[in-house]
Protein backbone atom coordinates (compact mmCIF):
# COMPACT_ATOMS: atom_id res chain seq x y z
CA UNK A 1 0.00 0.00 0.00
CA UNK A 2 1.15 3.36 -1.13
CA UNK A 3 1.47 6.73 1.28
CA UNK A 4 -1.30 8.50 0.50
CA UNK A 5 -1.92 12.50 0.49
CA UNK A 6 -3.53 14.58 3.37
CA UNK A 7 -4.61 17.80 2.72
CA UNK A 8 -6.10 21.29 4.72
CA UNK A 9 -8.12 23.84 2.75
CA UNK A 10 -9.30 27.03 4.03
CA UNK A 11 -12.76 28.19 2.23
CA UNK A 12 -14.64 31.23 3.74
CA UNK A 13 -13.23 30.25 7.36
CA UNK A 14 -14.34 26.37 7.21
CA UNK A 15 -11.06 23.70 7.49
CA UNK A 16 -11.93 21.14 5.01
CA UNK A 17 -9.94 18.07 4.95
CA UNK A 18 -8.74 15.96 1.89
CA UNK A 19 -7.04 12.81 2.16
CA UNK A 20 -6.01 10.19 -0.64
CA UNK A 21 -4.92 6.64 0.10
CA UNK A 22 -4.62 3.42 -1.62
CA UNK A 23 -6.68 0.78 -0.82
CA UNK A 24 -3.95 -1.71 -1.33
CA UNK A 25 -2.90 -4.92 -3.75
CA UNK A 26 -6.02 -6.90 -2.09
CA UNK A 27 -8.25 -3.94 -3.36
CA UNK A 28 -6.78 -1.27 -6.12
CA UNK A 29 -8.81 1.36 -5.74
CA UNK A 30 -7.65 5.19 -5.03
CA UNK A 31 -10.14 6.49 -2.61
CA UNK A 32 -10.30 10.47 -1.92
CA UNK A 33 -12.60 11.57 1.02
CA UNK A 34 -13.61 15.04 1.98
CA UNK A 35 -14.41 15.76 5.31
CA UNK A 36 -15.45 18.86 7.32
CA UNK A 37 -16.20 18.98 11.00
CA UNK A 38 -15.80 15.49 11.55
CA UNK A 39 -18.46 14.59 8.87
CA UNK A 40 -17.77 12.88 5.36
CA UNK A 41 -19.06 15.68 2.60
CA UNK A 42 -18.00 13.35 -0.47
CA UNK A 43 -16.07 10.62 -1.65
CA UNK A 44 -14.49 9.61 -5.06
CA UNK A 45 -13.03 6.14 -5.71
CA UNK A 46 -11.19 5.38 -9.04
CA UNK A 47 -9.92 1.30 -9.61
CA UNK A 48 -6.83 1.19 -11.20
CA UNK A 49 -7.36 -2.81 -12.02
CA UNK A 50 -9.94 -1.20 -14.10
CA UNK A 51 -7.76 0.97 -16.10
CA UNK A 52 -4.99 -0.62 -16.34
CA UNK A 53 -2.54 0.73 -14.36
CA UNK A 54 -1.75 -0.90 -11.41
CA UNK A 55 1.06 -3.71 -12.54
CA UNK A 56 0.55 -5.55 -9.33
CA UNK A 57 -1.66 -3.07 -6.52
CA UNK A 58 0.49 -1.12 -5.11
CA UNK A 59 4.34 -2.96 -6.19
CA UNK A 60 7.16 -1.52 -7.54
CA UNK A 61 8.62 -0.30 -11.12
CA UNK A 62 6.05 1.59 -13.45
CA UNK A 63 2.92 0.45 -11.71
CA UNK A 64 3.60 1.86 -9.01
CA UNK A 65 4.71 5.21 -10.30
CA UNK A 66 1.29 4.83 -12.17
CA UNK A 67 -0.59 4.54 -9.25
CA UNK A 68 1.03 7.44 -7.36
CA UNK A 69 -0.05 9.81 -10.06
CA UNK A 70 -3.45 8.90 -10.44
CA UNK A 71 -3.69 9.49 -6.59
CA UNK A 72 -1.94 12.52 -6.83
CA UNK A 73 -4.25 13.71 -9.80
CA UNK A 74 -7.21 12.95 -7.81
CA UNK A 75 -6.48 14.27 -4.81
CA UNK A 76 -5.61 17.47 -6.49
CA UNK A 77 -8.45 18.00 -8.37
CA UNK A 78 -10.26 17.19 -5.11
CA UNK A 79 -8.85 20.12 -3.35
CA UNK A 80 -9.70 22.51 -6.52
CA UNK A 81 -13.37 21.51 -6.16
CA UNK A 82 -13.22 22.40 -2.28
CA UNK A 83 -10.88 25.79 -3.07
CA UNK A 84 -13.88 26.65 -6.00
CA UNK A 85 -16.57 26.28 -3.43
CA UNK A 86 -18.46 23.03 -4.34
CA UNK A 87 -19.44 22.65 -0.49
CA UNK A 88 -20.48 25.83 0.09
CA UNK A 89 -23.57 25.80 1.57
CA UNK A 90 -24.87 28.60 -0.68
CA UNK A 91 -24.03 26.42 -4.07
CA UNK A 92 -21.43 25.49 -6.44
CA UNK A 93 -19.60 28.84 -7.69
CA UNK A 94 -18.81 28.22 -11.66
CA UNK A 95 -15.42 27.73 -12.86
CA UNK A 96 -13.11 30.72 -12.16
CA UNK A 97 -13.94 31.64 -8.99
CA UNK A 98 -10.86 32.19 -6.54
CA UNK A 99 -8.99 32.27 -10.15
CA UNK A 100 -9.80 36.00 -11.25
CA UNK A 101 -9.76 38.44 -8.40
CA UNK A 102 -10.20 41.59 -10.02
CA UNK A 103 -13.99 41.88 -10.49
CA UNK A 104 -13.64 44.22 -13.55
CA UNK A 105 -11.17 41.79 -15.42
CA UNK A 106 -13.92 38.83 -13.97
CA UNK A 107 -17.20 39.91 -15.52
CA UNK A 108 -15.43 39.26 -19.37
CA UNK A 109 -13.01 36.66 -18.40
CA UNK A 110 -15.17 34.12 -16.53
CA UNK A 111 -17.00 34.14 -19.47
CA UNK A 112 -14.08 33.24 -21.54
CA UNK A 113 -13.39 30.59 -18.78
CA UNK A 114 -16.54 29.65 -18.30
CA UNK A 115 -16.44 26.51 -21.01
CA UNK A 116 -13.93 25.47 -23.67
CA UNK A 117 -14.71 27.40 -26.98
CA UNK A 118 -14.12 25.73 -30.38
CA UNK A 119 -14.26 27.45 -33.63
CA UNK A 120 -16.06 26.60 -36.06
CA UNK A 121 -14.27 23.82 -38.08
CA UNK A 122 -11.59 24.43 -36.32
CA UNK A 123 -10.52 21.63 -32.70
CA UNK A 124 -8.07 22.21 -30.38
CA UNK A 125 -6.18 19.05 -28.72
CA UNK A 126 -3.42 18.39 -25.48
CA UNK A 127 -1.56 16.19 -25.00
CA UNK A 128 -0.75 14.80 -21.54
CA UNK A 129 -1.37 16.70 -18.62
CA UNK A 130 -5.09 18.36 -18.12
CA UNK A 131 -4.24 20.14 -15.00
CA UNK A 132 -1.26 22.47 -14.44
CA UNK A 133 0.58 23.81 -11.64
CA UNK A 134 2.69 27.10 -11.11
CA UNK A 135 6.43 27.11 -10.79
CA UNK A 136 6.48 24.49 -12.86
CA UNK A 137 8.08 24.01 -16.49
CA UNK A 138 5.58 22.65 -19.31
CA UNK A 139 6.37 21.27 -22.10
CA UNK A 140 2.54 19.86 -24.09
CA UNK A 141 1.65 18.68 -27.63
CA UNK A 142 -0.87 20.80 -29.06
CA UNK A 143 -2.69 19.35 -32.45
CA UNK A 144 -5.18 21.47 -34.30
CA UNK A 145 -7.85 19.65 -36.72
CA UNK A 146 -10.47 20.28 -38.64
CA UNK A 147 -13.55 19.29 -36.89
CA UNK A 148 -15.53 18.20 -39.97
CA UNK A 149 -12.87 16.38 -41.56
CA UNK A 150 -10.93 15.20 -38.23
CA UNK A 151 -8.10 16.31 -40.39
CA UNK A 152 -4.56 17.87 -38.96
CA UNK A 153 -4.37 21.56 -40.08
CA UNK A 154 -0.35 22.76 -40.42
CA UNK A 155 0.80 26.12 -40.45
CA UNK A 156 -1.78 27.40 -37.62
CA UNK A 157 -0.89 29.49 -35.63
CA UNK A 158 -1.15 28.46 -31.68
CA UNK A 159 -0.42 31.12 -28.67
CA UNK A 160 -0.75 30.00 -25.10
CA UNK A 161 -1.57 32.77 -22.38
CA UNK A 162 -1.49 32.93 -18.58
CA UNK A 163 -4.54 34.25 -16.67
CA UNK A 164 -2.95 36.02 -13.05
CA UNK A 165 -4.74 36.81 -10.83
CA UNK A 166 -2.08 39.74 -9.90
CA UNK A 167 -1.77 40.98 -13.18
CA UNK A 168 -2.67 41.88 -16.62
CA UNK A 169 -2.89 38.37 -18.98
CA UNK A 170 0.76 37.61 -19.94
CA UNK A 171 2.04 35.46 -23.43
CA UNK A 172 4.24 32.36 -22.52
CA UNK A 173 4.34 30.85 -25.68
CA UNK A 174 4.26 31.22 -29.57
CA UNK A 175 4.60 28.89 -32.23
CA UNK A 176 3.28 27.16 -35.50
CA UNK A 177 1.69 23.61 -36.18
CA UNK A 178 4.05 21.22 -38.32
CA UNK A 179 3.05 18.04 -39.67
CA UNK A 180 0.76 16.33 -38.62
CA UNK A 181 -0.83 19.85 -37.14
CA UNK A 182 1.11 19.83 -34.12
CA UNK A 183 3.28 22.54 -32.28
CA UNK A 184 5.14 21.67 -29.04
CA UNK A 185 4.72 23.99 -26.71
CA UNK A 186 7.24 24.52 -24.18
CA UNK A 187 6.86 26.78 -21.55
CA UNK A 188 7.68 27.79 -17.80
CA UNK A 189 4.73 28.46 -15.91
CA UNK A 190 5.66 31.39 -13.53
CA UNK A 191 4.64 31.20 -9.11
CA UNK A 192 1.45 32.55 -8.77
CA UNK A 193 1.99 33.60 -5.44
CA UNK A 194 -0.22 30.22 -3.75
CA UNK A 195 -2.91 31.73 -6.06
CA UNK A 196 -4.43 29.63 -8.89
CA UNK A 197 -4.43 30.92 -12.47
CA UNK A 198 -5.55 29.52 -15.70
CA UNK A 199 -4.17 28.87 -19.18
CA UNK A 200 -5.59 29.54 -21.83
CA UNK A 201 -4.46 27.79 -25.80
CA UNK A 202 -5.47 29.96 -28.87
CA UNK A 203 -5.76 28.86 -32.11
CA UNK A 204 -6.43 30.52 -36.00
CA UNK A 205 -6.03 29.80 -38.60
CA UNK A 206 -6.94 31.83 -41.74
CA UNK A 207 -10.80 33.33 -40.64
CA UNK A 208 -10.98 30.22 -37.67
CA UNK A 209 -10.11 30.30 -34.67
CA UNK A 210 -10.54 28.57 -31.43
CA UNK A 211 -9.44 28.98 -27.57
CA UNK A 212 -9.32 26.04 -24.69
CA UNK A 213 -8.85 26.74 -20.98
CA UNK A 214 -7.37 24.39 -18.01
CA UNK A 215 -6.55 25.24 -14.78
CA UNK A 216 -3.52 26.37 -12.89
CA UNK A 217 -3.29 25.19 -9.40
CA UNK A 218 -0.59 25.89 -6.90
CA UNK A 219 2.49 24.04 -6.64
CA UNK A 220 3.35 22.03 -3.59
Amino acid sequence: MITGFNTDVKYKGVIYHVQTEDKGESNPLIETLVYSRGAILDSRRTSYAVSGKGGGGGGGGGGEKAIIRLMEQQHRRMVREVRNGKYDPEGPKPFGYNIISNRTLNEVVLEWLAADRGGEGIGIELSGEETFYDASDVSVEVTVRSVDETRPIEGAFVWVRLFDPRTTPAKLFQGTTGTGGIVEASFRVPDLGGMEGALVFQVKNGDKAAELTRPVLPSR
